[in-house]
């Protein structure tokens, strides 16, 4: 798929998911240009909000959160891309699928995910993370159900780079971790939805503490994104049958190994030599 194609489709699924923070007139214009992407291009701003039965100013509110810093360019955007609506992008599994449309279907799910992750995820906010878990006296990992294979990896990663890091994929256990916290720790709270009670709670109870809180959440604002100094988002789109689908999951790892990544290639020699000797004591 090409790049202005994976654009658009980052762009509906974007309006997709800042519909429910949008007020009611703002929404009708986020649906119209998701509707309508096309026609768009064509529309003043005085057009689109005759079109939509709003407001300029509604208009304007409306581009800005969803990301464009003016109007032409959220029509330069459209008038780049030419795939179809999301509906088309994002292809359901049916019941009667083969074992090939159900092998392709997934692959280009996980595929799309990676693409729309790194359309929207913001660099300065992948380095900010990055500085956090570099500048920490301890970090606490926190993940539960699918998100804790994540929290396990980015764990597992850290230790490499000779950070003091834990991973409680436990509720009891991640509330005794928060009550030993303070401000010179941080906490990297992983949840697909954002809205796991116990994750949340948790993460409260660290932040009441006073360590800095880094979250790992689908896109959209939610509860644990909230309590965070730091909100990092995957972008993927899960199906009734695929709530704990590899997509997700895929799109947060990558995210994890970004930082890792950045990490690695900015410790001093002495960290460098751990890491290959790490690596050595593991083989016979």
């Amino acid at each position: 798929m090409a790049v202005q194609e994976t654009s658009l489709a980052a762009l509906l699924l974007r309006i997709e998911n800042t519909l429910p923070h949008l007020s009611k007139s703002e929404r009708k214009v986020a649906v119209y240009i998701k509707e309508n992407p096309k026609a768009i291009i064509d529309l003043s701003v005085a057009a689109l909000a005759e079109a939509c039965g709003v407001s300029d100013p509604t208009v304007v509110r409306a581009y800005k959160k969803l990301g464009f810093s003016g109007y032409e360019d959220l029509k330069l955007t459209l008038a780049q891309a030419t795939v179809s609506p999301s509906e088309i992008i994002h292809e359901k599994i049916g019941a009667n699928d083969s074992m090939l449309q159900v092998r392709d279907k997934v692959f280009q799910s996980a595929a799309f995910a990676l693409q729309f992750t790194r359309d929207m995820l913001d660099p300065g906010d992948l380095e900010a993370a990055a500085q956090v878990l570099m500048n920490a006296r301890k970090i606490v990992i926190f993940g539960l159900g699918g998100s804790a294979p994540v929290a396990m990896d980015l764990h597992h990663k850290l230790l490499r780079l000779g950070l003091d890091a834990s991973v409680y994929t436990d509720p009891h256990l991640q509330i005794i971790a928060c009550n030993y916290l303070d401000e010179r720790d941080a906490v990297f709270a992983i949840s697909h939805s954002g809205s796991s009670r116990c994750v949340v709670d948790s993460t409260q109870t660290a932040k009441n503490r006073g360590a800095k809180i880094i979250s790992l959440t689908s896109a959209g604002k939610s509860p644990l994104s909230k309590l965070a100094n730091i909100s990092l988002n995957t972008n993927s789109n899960e199906t009734k049958y695929r709530v704990v689908s590899i997509a997700s999951r895929v799109a947060a790892l990558t995210i994890a190994d970004s930082i890792y990544t950045f990490i690695a290639m900015r410790t001093d020699c002495a960290k460098s030599l751990q890491i290959e000797k790490s690596m050595e004591n593991l083989k016979y």
